[in-house]
């Protein structure tokens, strides 16, 4: 029987996320979808790459996550973040359909240039999902007035 991979159906950007205690739920604070800076070379903010991850099965003893921002033409890599977690064995075997959310800090990286960058995700060396970082500038353009 041949299982499917693990699904990361969201990639979703934040300045900060809180976990509440007891339910465990997330609030991602100012979220956004894209990043806008005054001039390049320029570094980013801190900001958090939370990914939610489902189709894990069965008992997992850890999970080694990684995310990627990259230019997409040549694939070169601008800033990477990784962590493992470590599931304790009391915890029960994962349900195919539940929804494990990590949010990953993401410390400042230098963006040589306005592009649309692409976030990748690795879980366990594989890429299971991505999405697109647009990075733009918020100086007006030429002749623009403010």
């Amino acid at each position: 029987m041949v299982q499917e991979p693990v699904l990361c159906p969201a990639i979703l950007l934040s300045d900060l996320v809180v976990r509440e205690k007891g339910t465990e739920k997330l609030s991602l604070v100012n979220s956004f979808g894209q990043l806008r800076l005054p001039k390049f070379p320029f570094p980013t903010p801190p900001f958090f790459i939370t990914v939610w991850l489902t189709h894990l099965r069965g008992r997992i003893a850890r999970l080694d996550i990684a995310t990627r921002i990259e230019e997409p033409k040549t694939g070169h890599v601008l800033a990477s973040a990784s962590g493992q977690i470590q599931f304790p064995q009391e915890v029960p075997a994962f349900d195919e359909h539940a929804v494990l959310d990590v949010p990953i800090p993401m410390p400042p990286f230098l963006v040589p240039q306005p592009a649309f960058y692409t976030i990748v995700i690795l879980v366990n060396g594989e890429k299971v999902g991505e999405r697109s970082l647009p990075i733009l500038s918020s100086a007006p353009e030429a002749g623009e007035t403010a």
